[in-house]
């Protein structure tokens, strides 16, 4: 009989990890990106349910599910919730994110774990406040997609709102070399992967080619920063899978970024 391992993670204003037998796996399974990410997406999408906001509703939502071996998970389940509401927005964001498996002798395993969404509509406000919307925008005529589907080809994918040159200004705009690549002499090419979103805004951002050094969080910054138009297929806005390449090079003139040479 295969063995299921379970793992607790909680999540958004904290964020730890339990087994009930830690020698059952190497690394448990986390969201893309880690818990920083995941404090980021669950505060970027989250739209508090009316009626709980108004009666100020507070309180722990936990899903438990499997997160299988191709990354992909079942059996999600809403083990407890102050509401009804609460609950469905609490499944709604957990769709968005992207999984990477427990690992036991150096190969993905099946875990069974749950995490705890704490939801607290005290410091909502603070938080539309610094992302700078209550509720999303999209393209005018256009509708989003809610299958939560992830596209790699798309009628047209995500592009940076004022082009391509604007994109390459903005990235030389932004970007700080990291003292510490600086000092040891670190330089080379960061491949961020992350999803484009119906809205516009990134989620699920994670290194697929690390340079260390501090590049890598730099690299993730700048990703986080970048507004697109969302992927398109016909008339409806779809999620969108990228890949972007940020480039450090140590010299006295700054390398276009976006073209693939970092000035």
């Amino acid at each position: 009989m295969k063995k299921t391992v379970f793992v607790t993670l909680n999540l958004f204003l904290f964020f730890t990890l339990k087994s009930q037998n830690v020698s059952d796996f190497e690394f448990a399974p986390v969201n893309v990106g880690g818990k920083a990410e995941f404090k980021r997406v669950f505060e970027q999408e989250l739209i508090y349910p009316k009626a709980s906001l108004a009666k100020k509703v507070d309180g722990k939502v936990t899903i438990s599910f499997v997160v299988n071996k191709d990354s992909t998970v079942h059996d999600i389940r809403v083990k407890e919730s102050p509401s009804t509401d609460l609950a469905k927005e609490a499944l709604r964001i957990f769709k968005l994110y992207q999984w990477v498996p427990a690992t036991k002798e150096g190969e993905y395993v099946q875990a069974a774990t749950y995490i705890n969404f704490n939801f607290d509509s005290g410091k909502y406000k603070r938080i539309c406040k610094e992302r700078g919307f209550t509720n999303f925008k999209y393209l005018p005529k256009m509708k989003p997609d809610t299958s939560m589907i992830i596209y790699k080809t798309a009628d047209q994918m995500p592009m940076y709102q004022k082009g391509t040159f604007a994109l390459q200004d903005f990235i030389k705009e932004n970007l700080e070399y990291p003292r510490q690549a600086q000092l040891s002499n670190i330089q080379g090419t960061v491949i961020v992967r992350f999803v484009v979103e119906p809205s516009g805004l990134p989620t699920n951002i994670g290194i697929e080619k690390s340079v260390g050094g501090g590049c890598d969080q730099e690299a993730e910054r700048i990703i986080q920063m970048i507004k697109w138009y969302p992927a398109k297929i016909g008339n409806t806005l779809v999620r969108a899978q990228m890949t972007f390449p940020i480039y450090f090079v140590l010299n006295e003139d700054f390398k276009d970024n976006s073209a693939g040479e970092q000035k």
